[in-house]
């Protein structure tokens, strides 16, 4: 049940994902780089203050949820949205006040046009972040998933249509602004019936939902700037077109975060509910169950992609951003530190303090590291340099996170995770890609080397994971998780 939960929850972001996909392919070939790479300096602000300004509601709504009774969840529910209101204010104020004072003061910004719009942008979204966990939590995972798709339908059909209307950044903060909209009134349609309109019970915990929730916002925050600082140093060092060449190839990490993220949003509260009784040996299988499946996904995903890097890149997004190549490589080392990166038992337990010093630490070890490569390599690897130190930083947090969760179930690090069966999905993906890389040599079209490594390389990982007993693909029980429509 659990895992056709957690199934449900990657389709849907999967198909999200793909249709959400679309979204640049077109946009590359709407808008001419500069304008591309100013909409994502633009999307990039957004995301930063987003994390912060969330106050970590989604996590607190995972972790206070299961835990209350269900005649007092119609506070939590008030007193969440109530506070995104506020934030949402705030931000709108915030960034109004700043383009004005910009205007006042006469200063040139490439940005100063679009702040206020941005900033009605973002304070729409908060009230929209934290849906999808409402409806996992309230064992609607199917609905979590037909909104996913619903929200990146939306996307798909405004942004293009905005750009080709307006083939601007302005243009498509019209967009976003369109679909922010639609969405809010969605989510107000949603839980206005069913937790505002009526009378609540229960003491408000205003202070205890802050308690826990502020520092997730605050490590939410400084793992939004960890994993973008990469990207603020490119946008403060490098033209809009080089950024938009960059963002091509940063772009694939942080979308595979919708795998976790399904995740997280099924496992955590079952952590924290067992957390609650004392059961720390339920906490224990659950996360060596979520690792070694997590496992089976991202190490195959990061060969295969390896492989298929440079047709894929030309393919999706012409030739003109070629040169997205490396750095989407560089990137692709992160994918296997996915699964073992995972803070659910942390935040189960109610570690965020933890959480929030690891992440502030790593983020300033990520600028040192960062501004010294890029100061001290030459040529292109300046900006290969950066990337790197991403790399380097995300892999050292991901050690402390392990080290921090083992003493939390009180085990070895060698009994947390099933470092065997890992072993053998690393061994068997590495295998899989050997007659896949081999088409390299024959000098085929990107088109006809991209289906047909892709093809090549999921049959030969299928057949090589039945053989070494990592997949059972003769499995009902298989087919059921990962189909359990």
């Amino acid at each position: 049940m659990l895992a056709r939960k957690v199934a449900v929850l990657i389709y849907g972001r999967a198909i999200a994902f793909g249709l959400s996909l679309a979204i640049p392919i077109a946009l590359t070939r709407l808008l001419i780089r500069d304008e591309y790479g100013t909409y994502q300096q633009l999307v990039l602000v957004y995301v930063s203050i987003q994390a912060l300004l969330l106050l970590g509601t989604p996590q607190s709504l995972q972790y206070f949820f299961p835990r209350m009774e269900a005649a007092e969840r119609p506070q939590l529910i008030r007193q969440t949205w109530g506070l995104l209101g506020l934030a949402s204010l705030f931000v709108i104020l915030l960034f109004g006040a700043a383009q004005g004072m910009l205007e006042v003061w006469e200063l040139s910004h490439p940005l100063k046009q679009y702040l206020l719009l941005l900033g009605v942008y973002t304070g729409l979204m908060l009230l929209v972040t934290p849906f999808q966990n409402l409806l996992v939590l309230e064992d609607r995972a199917k609905a979590a998933m037909w909104t996913m798709i619903g929200f990146s339908l939306l996307d798909l059909v405004v942004l293009p249509l905005a750009a080709w209307l307006n083939p601007s950044a302005m243009g498509m903060i019209h967009g976003i602004l369109i679909t922010a909209t639609i969405k809010v009134l969605t989510v107000l349609a949603y839980i206005f019936p069913r937790y505002l309109r009526h009378g609540v019970s229960g003491a408000a915990f205003m202070r205890e939902q802050l308690a826990y929730g502020i520092p997730v916002g605050l490590t939410a925050l400084v793992y939004v700037i960890n994993l973008n600082i990469d990207k603020y140093l490119v946008g403060i060092f490098f033209s809009t077109t080089i950024f938009a060449v960059y963002y091509i190839g940063s772009l694939w990490f942080p979308i595979f975060g919708w795998i976790t993220q399904s995740a997280a949003q099924v496992v955590t509260p079952r952590m924290s509910a067992a957390h609650k009784e004392g059961r720390l040996s339920d906490i224990e299988k659950l996360y060596s169950e979520s690792v070694h499946t997590l496992a089976l996904v991202f190490l195959p995903f990061a060969v295969g992609l390896a492989i298929i890097a440079q047709p894929l890149i030309v393919f999706l997004f012409t030739a003109d951003y070629s040169g997205a190549v490396p750095v989407f490589m560089i990137y692709l080392l992160l994918l296997p530190s996915r699964p073992f990166s995972l803070g659910w038992v942390l935040m189960a337990s109610g570690q965020t303090h933890f959480l929030f010093r690891l992440a502030a630490s790593m983020s300033i070890i990520n600028v040192i590291l960062s501004y010294t490569l890029l100061v001290t390599l030459e040529g292109d690897m300046r900006l290969l340099g950066i990337p790197v130190a991403t790399v380097v930083v995300a892999w050292l947090s991901t050690i402390f996170v392990m080290r921090q969760t083992a003493r939390t179930l009180k085990i070895p690090l060698s009994r947390l995770c099933p470092w065997r069966a890992i072993a053998t999905a690393t061994l068997v993906s590495l295998l899989a890609g050997v007659p896949a890389a081999s088409l390299w040599v024959i000098g085929l079209r990107d088109e006809i080397l991209l289906a047909g490594g892709l093809i090549v390389y999921c049959l030969a990982f299928l057949w090589l994971a039945s053989r070494f007993g990592v997949l059972d693909i003769r499995d009902r029980k298989t087919f059921q998780a990962l189909w359990p429509f």
